[in-house]
């Protein structure tokens, strides 16, 4: 064989092999995933809530939710899903969700309470507070001036007068001697004794040895630096104590 043509045939026998050999693989793209991002409150109070099951397209999802209500769902397939929430005392809830590749749907899951397989006391804390008569006092309540008793409190320590309520606020005494009893402001100069509302109204007294079984709440200001604009009347710098009551109309 000719150098000539035994170069050419190697040339040949190269090229043919290179047709030959398999071509790599081209990765495939992976499909998009897609999300949900979520709060979860109480339809009427907008009370966040967190110990709820969470179940997607029927298959239960341990995923946290955080102290504002919030859970991120991730790594889900574009396309329908089916989204349940489950609160004891509350409806289920169930929403069905279209999820376009890639998407981060944001919703807001309001439930319904219903009260079921709760405690008593958890249900009543919650009803109080749909009140319209009780709104002042739990926003009061929030700005944290003051002391104040809810009746959650009165009935799991078990108090039975205004005086074994009052003697658990600091700075208040409860000076009982011969006859009667009578409750004090540690900041108040002796004789000087607080101002009594019972549901919004001025009061003469409300003595510390009165039942409080119906009473929902207290408010406890011990001087004028701390009683807000409702209670700011000129007995103030004894101290104010506001009692609301479940039987006022």
């Amino acid at each position: 064989m000719s150098p000539r043509f035994s170069g050419a045939w190697t040339l040949g026998l190269i090229a043919a092999l290179q047709l030959a050999a398999p071509t790599p693989a081209r990765a495939q793209p992976q499909p998009e995933t897609s999300g949900v991002i979520g709060r979860i409150f109480d339809e009427r109070t907008n009370e966040v809530l967190v110990q709820v099951v969470l179940l997607v397209d029927s298959v239960r999802r341990d995923l946290p939710v955080s102290s504002q209500g919030r859970f991120v769902l991730t790594n889900l397939a574009p396309g329908r899903h089916r989204v349940e929430l489950r609160h004891i005392g509350y409806r289920p809830l169930v929403l069905e969700i279209m999820l376009a590749p890639g998407q981060v749907l944001e919703r807001q899951f309001a439930m319904v309470f219903t009260g079921d397989r709760l405690p008593e006391l958890s249900v009543e804390s919650r009803n109080s507070k749909l009140l319209s008569r009780f709104a002042d006092f739990e926003r009061r309540k929030t700005t944290g001036m003051g002391a104040y008793i809810t009746r959650d409190e009165i009935r799991s320590r078990g108090y039975m007068s205004m005086g074994d309520a009052l003697r658990t606020i600091k700075g208040v005494r409860v000076n009982c001697g011969v006859i009667e009893c009578r409750i004090h402001m540690v900041r108040s100069s002796p004789g000087c004794f607080p101002t009594f509302y019972v549901d919004g109204r001025l009061a003469r007294s409300f003595a510390e040895s009165t039942p409080i079984s119906d009473v929902q709440g207290i408010e406890v200001y011990r001087g004028a630096s701390e009683a807000p604009g409702e209670f700011s009347g000129s007995g103030a710098g004894c101290g104010v104590i506001a009692i609301w009551t479940r039987a006022a109309p």
